[in-house]
């Protein structure tokens, strides 16, 4: 087992760079009206799963995720299959940063903790999707939804390195929940834990498959457990899989060796958590430009103008100034769009009951208050350097193409 967390004079410029995470975060999420943090924060979950699986191997558009979350899969067995994941990312991601919100006591690194994580995300798996998958494809291994493995396993198969024999796996999970109980640690120490976390689970290995994908989400319900990222308004797993080869050789460098030193493994340890806090950062001040209200205005006046061009139900260009109000005010009263729109009441509804129709407002009655919605087909436009055609698939390179004006 490495050092819980790094000690020393490494730990100092950790301390400053956990800060900036906390910082730009708490910022960003500042930065956002409620509703519109809710409702994008959800839509966030799909990029979450196309990334984590994308890390896998597995690459599905943002489209096909959003199908198979309606119950629409593709007939070919390795799309399906691909499909499946990110949706029970997708699903178990939602319900386990709701679960944790919600309860007050959990240590989120408890060995049922991680068994929770594990059973919720294979849960939404058909059971002939319930083996090891390698390569080559299905083996006859059962996953075993939430039982932690009972035989040993390769944690980085190129290198032949393994985690701990599974007869000392269950003293070590126990260890790894004092190390890495989040109530254990305060201020920047918490975003420094959180990273040491992860490459300590990955090496644990705990699973018989399934285990970057519970660590990605773990780390995701830590952070949430220490008020960082709690709205999903920026990606670890998009940070990550931008820099795969970095993020493999940094987890592989921590894993310990018959004749390291503790300053040796003290030192990677820095290194891999300064790596990883980078790409938090990263990722943060990525959603910080891309949430800059000027922007954002100026995308949903463009989507509005694209959508009137290309499609034969058109849109008033006036339609972008209440989409506008509704994004950055989270929801807006029915008797104020006439005044938004500088309009006539009449005229007002009917251009309410059009947005709403296609889905781009959404309401609880048809008198309660307007609220943001945000379809698939207008997240290229609202945010065009985070949806792009290689995100969204073929038809949105066709679609958008060389139109994507770099806003």
């Amino acid at each position: 087992m490495k050092p819980t967390l790094p000690h020393g004079a490494a730990l100092g410029p950790l301390k400053d760079l956990a800060q900036d995470v906390t910082a730009t975060s708490a910022a960003l999420e500042g930065r956002v009206a409620l509703d519109t943090a809710r409702v994008l924060g959800d839509q966030l979950r799909l990029l979450n799963s196309f990334y984590s699986n994308l890390i896998e191997g597995h690459k599905t558009f943002i489209p096909d995720i959003q199908k198979a979350l309606n119950g629409h899969y593709s007939q070919d067995a390795d799309s399906r299959y691909a499909q499946e994941l990110c949706r029970a990312h997708v699903v178990a991601e939602k319900k386990l940063m709701a679960l944790a919100e919600r309860t007050a006591e959990m240590n989120i690194s408890s060995p049922v903790t991680l068994q929770a994580i594990h059973r919720e995300f294979y849960s939404h798996l058909p059971p002939e999707h319930q083996f090891t998958h390698e390569e080559q494809g299905f083996t006859d291994i059962e996953v075993r939804p939430g039982e932690f493995r009972d035989v040993e396993v390769a944690v980085h198969r190129d290198a032949g390195a393994h985690g701990p024999h599974c007869n000392d796996l269950p003293g070590c999970l126990e260890q790894y929940a004092k190390d890495y109980a989040p109530g254990r640690y305060h201020g920047d120490e918490k975003l420094i834990a959180m990273a040491a976390a992860h490459h300590q689970l990955t090496w644990l290995h705990p699973f018989r498959d399934g285990n970057g994908r519970v660590c990605r989400l773990h780390s995701g319900l830590f952070m949430a457990r220490s008020k960082i990222n709690r709205g999903n308004l920026w990606s670890l797993s998009r940070g990550l899989s931008r820099r795969k080869q970095e993020y493999m050789i940094n987890l592989f460098s921590v894993d310990p060796a018959p004749d390291d030193t503790p300053e040796a493994l003290n030192e990677r340890l820095a290194d891999f958590c300064d790596f990883f806090l980078g790409v938090c950062l990263d990722q943060a001040r990525f959603m910080t430009g891309q949430l800059r209200l000027e922007k954002i205005e100026q995308r949903i006046e463009w989507f509005v103008r694209e959508r009137s061009q290309r499609s034969g139900n058109r849109l008033p260009l006036r339609a972008s100034r209440l989409l506008r109000a509704v994004f950055m005010q989270g929801r807006v009263p029915r008797g104020q769009v006439p005044a938004i729109l500088n309009t006539s009441e009449t005229s007002s509804r009917r251009l309410v009951r059009q947005l709403t129709d296609e889905g781009l407002l959404t309401s609880e009655s048809h008198r309660a208050p307007l609220m943001v919605a945000l379809p698939i087909h207008v997240m290229p436009y609202y945010f065009p350097s985070l949806y792009r055609p290689d995100v969204l698939g073929p038809e949105y390179t066709e679609l958008l193409g060389a139109d994507l004006p770099g806003l």
